[in-house]
């Protein structure tokens, strides 16, 4: 068998010149070969023949007919005059082909972005983050992004299959003093000396071992580092941390600027020993960190269920229906649930609408090039029945017909380069996020471009191809060619597509925008308008009682100035993410009528001042009063706190007691006033069964400007603040900006969705204008028959409407649908959310039942009214 293979392997390659002769010499080297060796002697032949597979032996080969070189610049010529020569159709599949591709690569490089988030380190598929989760009744009640601080480094030392593991505390914001500047950093996190060992960030300077190991050590980013010190060198150099550490921190290292493509940003490392009295404060009893682990190769998640479980129950018997649970970093990003994440999470439901936008844009832009090319097939009839009467093959039609689509595709190309690059710096404000700096010598993106490039050659012309090189030369020179059914009904089919697909992207970003509306409109359950939110500045321990007098001689002296309502005190602001609220996973209940229940109940701090200054409405009891000694043992609960055990009457709850399962001390609170439900955050989650303690000590403050002298309040209060606090800038923001920063995500996308579903629409009835255009012309004398026996304008426009109409109702039938079960399921994330707005999706389909009916009738009036002397001169 080899040797067979062998023999016409060198028979196809060799010169005939010397085939017999090496042939002759081969055969008798072979027998040889077969008495010493016996099977092996077939290998060697072969290895023989492959000897001589060289330069001095091979024969030549004939060049083939279809890419020779004259031949291909005849096809060349040949399609470059045909494009020329219908500028109006070329113009439009380049243009169309050109936007289609432009749109489709630089939303994919959004969507690759967003994917690629946490997959830069080198062991991405190992890291996990720690986190827990609540179990009630065998269900997954609440989950939590962060971790107790002690979790990671005991799981490692218990688990063999955990490599690595580190601890982090992500802070709020930290306030550093250089010399008379004082700068405020909002990316600050703790982390223990493990943390690299997880994250193999590159380091710049210092010692990876020891940089993070001394309390007061301090880690720069590279650009911090530049920030803070220019040319100097870092290391060594002293930052003043103010706060509650009020003392200088040292720079032990500089490490690489932090990708934006990672779901845990910051810009500064402290050592985690440099919050060593709160770590051992909180141990087990506080979950405010966040935990990674890095597993050993070839550990599956799931393996370590059981064990997670097991390790649970021994470190949280007092809550037994806490689990820890790992999840992939590089999920987090896309597909997280949790709540308490670092930062806003993005969607991967987003990213797949987006996915779906781009296939559409593409796809319509490759069916306006089929239909169109499919269209002129009447026009290039004779020129196919000419050349294959002198002799032209079928392949040699299509190897044509194909250059001229690689012509097309290849112009729509490059435009559709250069239009990505100008594009781009507006794209990436689109999209909010840096994308890539250059698309030109960006090579996942030029790799996409060429690959689509040749996917659209293919796809938008081998059809056509096939349809032009298949015309039967005697009918097409007898006159007697006409289109055929198959055909008609593909160029019918394909209009369906780009109707239905234009029906779905209008009516969705209708909706997109509606949701946005609605929420930017709901009623929160407080006002916002003109109410200031102000961060108060975090101080050492032995210096709390000072700074809370001067938050109060502060607040008093804010209450007294004319264009200031009130000022109120609380812990969290309104308006803040998921995160910006305390909780508790302890079990609660109240006293006499309900069991203590399982579940995740949400805490805030508030003074007396608190309800006027937001407008928070009682619906029964009374406020706190710091002048009633009793009031340190008393709480106010909103109204999901009460259905949560589905209570509803309010007015009988007054005087009853909050039981927390707490071991020691007191754990009973008597509930002096029911609060009306708000919603302190976006609108995709749910009002969280909350209880309200008082404290006259806040950490922030809410104050309520008068609408007509909000500029005169906000001047005093900069004012009065630097007399207060001037070591420590103000950092204010108004409520209704904070609430609408919430949905800033949310606005994004449907300002996504109307511009790509523009550009898709845009192309959709580029390509109908040019097929009703060429229809049109098609039928000028028919037209012109029309009017010589009476028919009038608009009779005749009506009859191309006629069937135009019939596919945007079967359009209609397909989108209306495909809408529904798309958009509600999208709505279905928010907590509060719209029905769904059926007008909405008619009125996504009337508007392009409209631009259909324009595109149409423009170009069939153009040609119903010319003189039918002129249209029926020449038939």
């Amino acid at each position: 068998m080899i040797k067979r293979l062998a023999y016409r392997f060198f028979r196809w390659f060799c010169h005939p010149d010397y085939f017999d002769e090496i042939q002759g010499d081969l055969e008798e080297l072979y027998q040889r070969n077969v008495e010493q060796s016996g099977r092996m002697a077939q290998w060697k032949y072969l290895l023989q023949v492959l000897g001589l597979f060289r330069p001095s032996l091979i024969r030549s080969f004939p060049q083939p007919y279809l890419t020779h070189p004259a031949m291909l610049r005849h096809y060349f010529n040949i399609s470059t005059r045909v494009l020329l020569r219908q500028k109006l159709f070329t113009t439009i599949n380049i243009l169309g082909l050109a936007i289609g591709l432009a749109s489709f690569l630089l939303i994919s490089e959004y969507i690759r972005f967003e994917e690629s988030y946490d997959r830069f380190f080198t062991d991405a598929d190992q890291i996990y983050r720690l986190s827990t989760v609540q179990i009630v009744n065998g269900e997954v009640r609440d989950k939590d992004a962060a971790i107790y601080h002690p979790g990671p480094q005991t799981l490692k030392e218990e688990l063999p299959e955990v490599e690595e593991a580190t601890v982090t505390y992500k802070f709020d914001e930290l306030i550093f003093r250089q010399g008379e500047s004082i700068i405020q950093e909002q990316g600050v996190i703790a982390a223990d000396s493990n943390f690299f060992s997880v994250f193999d960030y590159q380091i710049i300077q210092g010692k990876l071992e020891t940089m993070l190991i001394e309390p007061y050590s301090l880690i720069l980013t590279e650009s911090k580092a530049r920030f803070y010190f220019g040319d100097q060198d870092p290391l060594g150099q002293m930052l003043e941390v103010l706060g509650s550490f009020d003392r200088p921190f040292k720079v032990t290292g500089v490490m690489q600027d932090v990708p934006e493509k990672t779901h845990y940003k910051f810009d500064m490392l402290i050592s985690d020993a440099s919050i060593r009295e709160r770590t051992e404060r909180e141990s087990w009893s506080f979950n405010n960190y966040y935990g990674f682990v890095k597993l050993r190769k070839h550990t599956t998640p799931t393996a370590l269920d059981g064990k997670l479980e097991a390790f649970a129950k021994k470190y949280m018997g007092k809550n037994p229906n806490e689990r820890f649970v790992i999840y992939p970093v590089p999920n987090i990003h896309l597909e997280s649930d949790f709540a308490y994440e670092p930062e806003s999470p993005g969607s991967a439901k987003a990213v797949n609408f987006l996915r779906l936008i781009a296939l559409f844009i593409l796809l319509i832009a490759w069916v306006n090039y089929v239909n169109l090319s499919t269209a002129r097939a009447v026009n290039r009839a004779q020129e196919v029945g000419l050349r294959k009467v002198v002799g032209a093959a079928k392949r040699q039609l299509i190897s044509q017909f194909l250059l001229e689509a690689l012509l097309v595709n290849l112009v729509a190309g490059v435009l559709a380069l250069l239009v990505s690059e100008l594009l781009l710096p507006y794209f990436s404000q689109l999209v909010g996020k840096p994308v890539t700096p250059h698309v030109w010598n960006h090579w996942p993106f030029l790799l996409n471009l060429l690959l689509f490039f040749l996917i659209g050659t293919f796809v938008s012309g081998f059809y056509p191809a096939l349809v032009l090189s298949g015309f039967r030369p005697i009918a097409v020179l007898k006159g007697k060619f006409h289109n055929s059914r198959s055909g008609t009904r593909l160029r019918k089919g394909l209009v369906v597509v780009q109707f239905a697909a234009s029906v779905v992207l209008i009516a969705a970003t209708f909706i997109v925008f509606r949701q946005v509306q609605f929420m930017h409109g709901k009623d929160l359950g407080i006002s916002t308008d003109y109410v200031v939110g102000v961060n108060l500045p975090d101080v050492p321990g032995d210096q709390r009682e000072a700074n809370q007098t001067s938050v109060q001689s502060l607040s008093e002296a804010l209450r007294g100035h004319t264009a200031i309502e009130t000022v109120g005190g609380t812990s969290n602001l309104p308006g803040g993410d998921g995160t910006d609220i305390n909780s508790t996973t302890d079990k609660v209940g109240i006293t006499g009528f309900t069991e203590l229940i399982d579940g995740t109940t949400y805490a805030q701090y508030n003074d007396e001042y608190f309800l006027d200054a937001v407008g928070m409405q009682l619906l029964a009891g009374r406020n706190f009063d710091r002048n009633r000694i009793a009031d340190s043992m008393v709480v106010m609960v909103n109204h999901a706190f009460l259905r949560r055990f589905d209570i509803a009457d309010v007015d009988r709850m007054l005087g009853e007691e909050v039981q927390f399962d707490w071991k020691g001390g007191r754990n009973k609170f008597e509930i002096i006033g029911i609060v009306k439900d708000f919603n302190r955050t976006s609108l995709k989650s749910q009002v969280e069964p909350t209880i309200y303690f008082p404290r006259y000590a806040p950490s922030n403050l809410v104050i309520k400007l008068r609408p007509e002298q909000y500029h005169q309040g906000l001047a005093y209060l900069q004012e009065t603040w630097a007399e207060f606090f001037p070591n420590a800038p103000l950092d204010y923001s108004f409520l209704d900006d904070r609430f609408a920063a919430l949905y800033e995500q949310d606005q994004r996308f449907g300002d996504i969705f109307a511009t790509f579903s523009g550009l898709a629409i845009f192309i959709a009835m580029l390509g109908l204008f040019g097929l009703s255009s060429f229809m049109a012309m098609q039928r000028t004398a028919e037209v012109g028959v029309r009017k010589v026996l009476g028919a009038t304008v608009p009779s005749i426009i009506g009859i191309f409407y006629r069937d135009f109409l019939v596919l945007l109702g079967i359009a209609g039938l397909i989108s209306i649908p495909t809408v529904y079960f798309g958009m509600n399921g999208w709505l279905q994330s928010y907590a509060y959310r719209i029905d769904f707005p059926w007008l909405l999706a008619g009125a996504a389909l009337l508007i392009v039942v409209l631009f259909a009916l324009l595109t149409v009738g423009y170009q069939v009036y153009q040609v119903a009214v010319l003189n039918p002397a002129k249209t029926l001169r020449h038939e």
